[in-house]
Parts: structure tokens; C-alpha cells; sequence
């Protein structure tokens, strides 16, 4: 909590003809960054599940920036159908993608499994989003520069104590842990973002932008499975531990939109508040590991997709 701002939202182009989807962004982290970049003239999808939630932040943040180019899409990451519909509903009608932020999450809750029988956390922070970006990833190549940042987090670190092996024991209840799967998931996010930036690459495609990020201890609704609403823990983690919302959204505020990005080639990077370059943990970082997790969720996607024809990249 003790970082310095090497980006504010004073920094934020103006983002005129942007088009961006923002997974989340009815509430907490992902609300302020649509809000931040709509003052700039994006055009903002809130993409999430809550239809409520949804139109309400569209109405906040139409009021609040006089920027009438944001919408709901509805978008349900507990089921692989209703991202491929969101996909197809956002391809038939937009031409253009310039900023794709995977910022959706669900932290530390109790064992579920998914509408297509996938832990609830693996599921939600890695699996749908990798579909998600994949369904897009075409759109994005081709309206490029164009960026992708998925929200990671410092709980990456547990992989040095849990490091599973890709198989379908991922979303098995038995040894199931909370705090140690949501660590797995948020290794996914980076090993995901370099594998992705890795390929991009080797095919000589230099117009996408992909990283990720830790956004800081937020105080948000992503801790409510930490503790009790209004419980000493819950009071000392939101005003001890926390930083805001808006400080928590700087980071992947600036790897969506500062020119810096593009200036200074960054791509398949990890970084920290505030938008300094981070250090993620060996097995994150591993070459390995990733390929791993990528023929592993391909794989996945195969047997719950049926019509799934695998990555395009």
C-alpha cells in the first residue's frame, strides 16, 4: 500500500473510436476502469452476469461522464454456451475490438463446480476467459493495436506450496482449498497472458498487446468470502489492509491505455500497483507450464464445446 503512482487516471488518453469490453465492470475494480475510460470517450460494453447490477453502472456512468456509448452485455462465465452467445452477439454487432479486459473474478469460495462441471474458481478466472479471448482474439488482431489484460493477482505466490499437474483433478472436491485454488487460477492468468503474447509472436502478429496484472489488496465484493460483512476481519482487511477501488483499477488502466504500452513493447508482462513491472514466481514464469495449461484447456474446451475448433493462433 505503499507503492508509487507511476500512472494516475490524469494519464488516461482520450480513447475516441475505442471500442473495449470490460468483464465485471458492474461493480468494484472493473466499474471505476469503465468509468475512468468512458470520461475518455471509450466505447464500453459492461459485460457480466447480473442484468441488474449491469444497467445500473450503465446509468452511473452515462450520468457521470456524459458519454452515451456504454452498454450491457450480458455475460455468464459459470457457462461456456453463454460466453460463446456473448461472443457471437458482440461479433455481429461490432466490427472492431481495441481493448479486451478480462477482469471478472471470483476469489476463495467454498467448492461448486460450473454449468459444464468445472471448479467454480477455475473455471470463472481462467477457463472462460481464455474462451472468451479466444472467440474475440480475431476481432482484436484485426482492429489492432489492440490490447488484452487479464487480472492476475499476487496469490500466484501459493504456487510455490500447491502446483497441481493439468488434468481433470483440478476440479476434484476431494483436497479441494479455497485459498490455494484461487492462488492456482491467478497463476493461470499469467502463464495464459505469456503463452498467448509467446504465439502471438511466432506468428508475426506484433499488433496485440497482451498482459497482466495484480491490482493491489482492494477493498471490493471480492473479498465477501473472506470474512462476514461487518466482522472484525472483514473491518480490519476493507480499512487496514485495502486499498480502494480506484487505486486498485490504475494498473490495468494503464496497461488498456497508456501509449507507453505500445512505445515501449510491452507484451506477456506482469505487472504491479502502480503500474511498475512485477516478479512473478518461478512456476508462473515457467515455458513449460504454460504450454502445459494451454493444450490442457484446449483439451477442456474441446470435450465441453462441441463445436469448439480450437484456438485460432
Amino acid at each position: 500500500m505503499f507503492f508509487s503512482k507511476n500512472f494516475d487516471f490524469s494519464k488516461i488518453p482520450d480513447l475516441t473510436g475505442k471500442i473495449a469490453i470490460i468483464t465485471g465492470s458492474n461493480t468494484g475494480i472493473g466499474k471505476v476502469c469503465a468509468l475512468e475510460m468512458a470520461r475518455q470517450n471509450c466505447q464500453i460494453i459492461v459485460a457480466s452476469r447480473s442484468e441488474e447490477k449491469g444497467q445500473a453502472a450503465v446509468t452511473e456512468i452515462k450520468s457521470a461522464t456524459g458519454n452515451d456509448k456504454v452498454e450491457f452485455m450480458k455475460l455468464d462465465l459459470l457457462s461456456l454456451e453463454a460466453v460463446k452467445a456473448f461472443a457471437e452477439e458482440f461479433t455481429a454487432k461490432f466490427d472492431k475490438l481495441h481493448i479486451l479486459l478480462n477482469n471478472a473474478g471470483v476469489m476463495m469460495c467454498p467448492y461448486g463446480l460450473s454449468k459444464d462441471g468445472i471448479e467454480i474458481q477455475f473455471a470463472t478466472n481462467h477457463v472462460a476467459h481464455y474462451y472468451l479471448t479466444m472467440q474475440l482474439l480475431p476481432l482484436l488482431i484485426k482492429s489492432g493495436p489492440s490490447r488484452i489484460v487479464n487480472v492476475s493477482s499476487m496469490g500466484h505466490h501459493s504456487t510455490s506450496v500447491y502446483a497441481p499437474n493439468f488434468t481433470d483433478k483440478i476440479s476434484e472436491k476431494k483436497g479441494y482449498n479455497a485459498t490455494l485454488q484461487y492462488g492456482f487460477t491467478k497463476a493461470c492468468n499469467i502463464m495464459f497472458t505469456r503463452e498467448l503474447a509467446k504465439r502471438l509472436e511466432a506468428q508475426g502478429i506484433d499488433n496485440v498487446y497482451v498482459n497482466c496484472n495484480h491490482p493491489g489488496v482492494v477493498s471490493s465484493e471480492l473479498s465477501r468470502h473472506i470474512a462476514s460483512p461487518k466482522s472484525f476481519l472483514d473491518s480490519v482487511y476493507n480499512n487496514y489492509l485495502a486499498i480502494t477501488t480506484e487505486n486498485g483499477s490504475l494498473t490495468q488502466l494503464y496497461l488498456a491505455t497508456s501509449p507507453e504500452v505500445e512505445s515501449k513493447q510491452i507484451k506477456g508482462q506482469y505487472y504491479v500497483p502502480y503500474a511498475a513491472s512485477g516478479w512473478a514466481n518461478p512456476y508462473s514464469r515457467s515455458e513449460k507450464n504454460a504450454a502445459d495449461l494451454w493444450e490442457y484447456t484446449e483439451k477442456l474446451l474441446k470435450e465441453k464445446v462441441p463445436d469448439y475448433q480450437g484456438a485460432a493462433i
